[in-house]
């Protein structure tokens, strides 16, 4: 039987210290109102917000949504593309997190992300996210391998870092005869100053943090952004 990434999704990258931490910098900024958790993946954040926030979770994976609302039943959830949010309306939050904006590999389309969750804030509403420092790319230019066992199955990662600043993922699921099932996907690195002056050309506010300390620390694994529209 194929194996469901998103099945098996939690118990290979969940961190709960640091889900805890993305929660607590949430409420940090903003602690009430509707809540829109862009690329939502199974809901570990929004189960940690929900009794803060009115929330919905949009993802492009309908597997993970299947998930999504096993754990958060009471959240709305929305299959899409964080890139067009035409049908939506406005929220006072809006999240992304796991480093989820690196997975879109232009920069128009990355710009495109970044433009519709501004325009979809409220007017004194938040978009709070996160993408890899510069670092990360520099750090699996020697490939990464890890080795364990997630939901009985046997299974390796491999990180590397490829032309064009594409990090590479690569994973193998053994089942009991040995035979593997691989999934492979790519994430993009982009120059912070990118970010910076895509974010100031949209009018906005925008406070910079370095994993969770405030600061720009390029050594770091994350930045972490909080955007607010400016007041006309």
């Amino acid at each position: 039987m194929p194996i469901s990434l998103a099945e098996i999704f939690d118990a290979l990258v969940e961190d709960e210290t640091v889900a805890n931490q993305y929660a607590q910098f949430v409420l940090d900024q903003i602690q009430t109102g509707t809540c829109l958790d862009l690329a939502c993946g199974t809901g570990t954040i929004s189960e940690k917000l929900k009794t803060y926030f009115k929330i919905t979770g949009l993802d492009l994976d309908p597997e993970m949504l299947k998930e999504y609302t096993k754990r958060n039943p009471e959240c709305q959830t929305i299959l899409g593309s964080m890139s067009d949010l035409s049908a939506l309306g406005y929220f006072d939050t809006i999240l992304l997190f796991g480093d989820s904006l690196n997975y879109v590999l232009g920069a128009d389309e990355l710009k495109t992300v970044l433009s519709q969750a501004i325009s979809h804030l409220n007017e004194k509403g938040v978009f709070i996210f996160d993408m890899h420092t510069e670092n990360r790319y520099e750090e699996f230019k020697e490939e990464y391998l890890e080795e364990g066992i997630v939901c009985g199955h046997p299974f390796q990662w491999t990180i590397l870092s490829m032309p064009d600043q594409i990090i590479n993922h690569h994973f193998a699921f053994f089942d009991e005869h040995g035979n593997a099932q691989t999934l492979s996907f790519d994430q993009r690195v982009y120059p912070l100053q990118m970010i910076l002056d895509h974010l100031e050309s949209l009018n906005t506010k925008i406070e910079c943090y370095s994993d969770f300390s405030e600061g720009i620390h390029p050594d770091k694994e994350k930045y972490l952004f909080v955007v607010r529209k400016r007041s006309l």
